[in-house]
């Protein structure tokens, strides 16, 4: 059974060659697309959508004891103020200036550490109330930050309480819902932001103003429970608190807090959007910066060495898992367990109390290409080599086993491997003398028909043909798949090729054959199976002593007229299963050591005359092995009067007659020594 060379070479060295450049060549491409405007654009967005992805697995951290309490203008506030109680004055929004006013002095008494508005004071109060703003605010010792817009050209808006003497101005930029906030600039346009002028008024002292970061989110503005992640506090009911009313309100809550004062309400603030919401309060994004900045805690980005490296080993790991391994299963566990391994990794850096951010873009890019081009080379290659094997096997074995073979391919070894396995030979008596009498096409096609008639009987025995030998045929079973019953299968084979060929004897003869008769010789034991041969040509084959044995077998039937003669190593493995009676004890040409042979008769129970067959020729055989020639040829005539067309009968008598000429010797050990093959 020949197959291509290139499949007998490609071996784990070949496989992780095609897997290191698959993996470089992906790992390249991708970190290649991150320099290009066309691709890095939607790696970039791939980028966004995984960080955002990862901010949603992180658990969210309580910031309500932070240093930082936001008074907050919700709808509760707004409709209190819009439709107040008796004797109170009702305001609609913006509020008065006064009311801040009042705010910022009670956030004084109660010892909060700085006071800060999210808010644009651009326009003039509508209730002309800036200068009691200014008053109020001038009176307190509490720090005040204002925000503030920049215009640009270096010039920052107009602020209208103008009689404000100790505020500090903190630039603020616009929301966008449609960009979703990720960074903070502590700088904008040349000017201090909000976050960083609070944080330097905190601290005494003008903070580093260093570049764009990301930022460290602590959680939604609001859980799926109805927690907020910041305290919040009704800025009516700190109102309320300010002007004296009765309140439940613990003025604890301020002390020593960076008070930030923003909107909620829907409509009145500067909405913005978040990783984790959309839309989040400007107000808590201030908050969030400002948490950052003070405690130094902001997503660290993975240096970009570490994140070529990831490109690499993700599509490294992909690729080797991938053509590594023959199923398709495996494939498809080893392609997942790499995305695994990289989502893993990602998310074991930023769940962390320190966020690293691994940009996963170009590795989740390489990932996909690697995984792409390792099956397509799966495909190109192995699936190639796989269906040429499968091809050529459908040749030699039958449907069956090429339909096992496919659903089990890795149990297929085209390399050399000891078995334990069943040989066939079968040879036609007379060969030579029929091809000399036959013209050539009429030979090529009497063989041809024989030959496809008894190979169909190999394969429906789920046999393997492995070689035509001018009108020899050579097989084996247990090969290329395991067969626990290959002597039974082979013997049943050998019973259906001398069935079969009785039957086609008329279209035998039509082709110009008189007779033909088929001598068969089975043996089973360990076998080398595998590619055998050269680098020029090789053949999936057998070899080995046993496989001489089974040859030596088929031509020892010329010595007893038998037609099926079987080893004692396949006569052990089928007892019970056929009729077969012991012929000699034979030391075929070559061999040193002497073994029983038997004849394969039938399958299946012992009918009367099979029975007397083989009792009566065993029993004479018995006493020929004892030297006791006439008792031997006595006990064999009533079988040769039953049955004289049995061959071993009449071969029996011809060797006790020798025997009689030539006595063998009383060290004689009853066996026959072949000087033929």
């Amino acid at each position: 059974m020949r197959f291509p060379l290139r499949l007998s070479t490609h071996g784990p060295g070949r496989k992780l060659l095609a897997a290191a450049v698959i993996a470089v060549g992906a790992a390249g491409l991708a970190e290649l697309g991150r320099q290009l405007p066309v691709v890095s654009i939607p790696l970039a967005k791939l980028d966004d959508l995984l960080y955002d992805s990862m901010y949603r697995l992180r658990k969210p951290e309580d910031r309500t004891n932070g240093p930082v309490v936001i008074v907050a203008v919700d709808q509760a506030s707004l409709d209190e103020l819009l439709n107040p109680k008796a004797n109170k004055r009702k305001f609609g929004w913006p509020w008065p200036r006064e009311i801040w006013g009042y705010i910022v002095g009670y956030l004084d008494r109660c010892g909060a550490r700085e006071v800060v508005f999210d808010m644009v004071f651009t326009e003039p109060s509508a209730y002309g109330d800036d200068s009691l703003f200014a008053k109020r605010v001038n009176a307190a010792k509490v720090p005040v930050v204002f925000a503030t817009k920049v215009m640009g050209r270096g010039k920052l808006s107009d602020f209208a309480p103008h009689d404000i003497a100790r505020g500090t101005f903190g630039a603020v930029t616009p929301g966008d819902l449609k960009v979703v906030q990720r960074e903070y600039d502590p700088l904008i346009e040349g000017f201090p932001s909000l976050a960083s002028s609070a944080v330097g008024i905190a601290r005494g002292s003008p903070i580093p103003l260093a570049d764009r970061f990301l930022l460290h989110f602590y959680g939604p503005y609001m859980r799926p429970e109805g927690r907020q992640t910041f305290r919040y506090l009704k800025a009516s009911a700190v109102f309320g608190a300010a002007a004296g009313q009765p309140t439940t309100l613990d003025p604890g809550i301020f002390r020593d807090k960076i008070v930030l004062i923003g909107t909620i309400a829907a409509g009145t603030y500067d909405a913005k959007a978040s990783p984790l919401s959309d839309p989040y309060p400007g107000v808590e994004v201030q908050a969030t910066a400002i948490e950052n900045l003070l405690a130094g805690k902001r997503v660290k980005q993975v240096p970009e060495v570490w994140g070529v490296f990831a490109t690499i080993f993700v599509a490294m790991l992909a690729s080797i898992g991938i053509v590594a391994p023959r199923g398709a299963a495996l494939k498809l566990a080893a392609a997942m367990a790499s995305a695994g391994a990289l989502f893993g990794c990602g998310a074991f850096l930023f769940l962390g109390q320190q966020i690293y951010w691994l940009p996963l873009a170009a590795p989740v890019a390489a990932l996909a290409m690697a995984t792409v081009g390792s099956f397509a080379w799966t495909y190109a290659v192995e699936d190639r080599e796989r269906r040429l094997v499968l091809k050529a096997f459908s040749q030699y074995v039958s449907p069956q086993v090429v339909a096992e073979i496919a659903r089990d391919y890795d149990s297929l070894k085209l390399g050399g491997e000891d078995r334990e396995m069943t040989v066939m030979f079968t040879d036609i008596q007379g060969f030579t003398d029929l091809s000399e009498q036959l013209e050539v096409d009429k030979l090529s096609t009497l063989l041809n028909y024989y030959l496809g008639e008894m190979s169909s009987l190999v394969l429906a025995t789920n046999g393997t043909l492995d070689k035509y030998i001018g009108d020899a045929i050579m097989s084996f079973w247990n090969a290329p798949l395991r067969q626990p019953d290959h002597a039974v299968l082979a013997c049943r084979a050998a019973l259906a090729l001398v069935k079969r060929e009785a039957e086609i004897q008329p279209d035998l003869q039509r082709l110009g054959a008189a007779s033909m008769l088929t001598r068969i010789g089975i043996n089973s034991g360990r076998m080398k199976v595998g590619n055998m041969g050269s680098p020029q040509k090789f053949n999936y084959s057998v070899l080995g002593d046993s496989v001489n044995l089974g040859s030596r077998l088929e031509g020892s039937n010329k010595l007893y007229g038998s037609r099926i003669l079987i080893a004692q190593t396949t006569a052990d493995q089928v007892r019970g299963h056929f009729v077969m009676r012991q012929l000699d004890l034979l030391q075929v040409k070559g061999k040193k050591i002497p073994m029983a042979v038997f004849e394969l008769m039938a399958e299946g129970n012992v009918d009367g005359d099979l029975q007397f067959r083989v009792s009566a020729y065993e029993t004479a055989f018995a006493l020929y092995q004892k030297q006791k020639w006439d008792e031997a040829e006595a006990a064999l005539e009533p079988l040769r009067e039953k049955c004289p067309a049995d061959e071993p009968a009449a071969a029996l008598v011809r060797r006790i007659a020798y025997y009689r000429q030539h006595p063998p010797g009383d060290d004689w050990d009853g066996v026959y020594e072949s000087k033929s093959k």
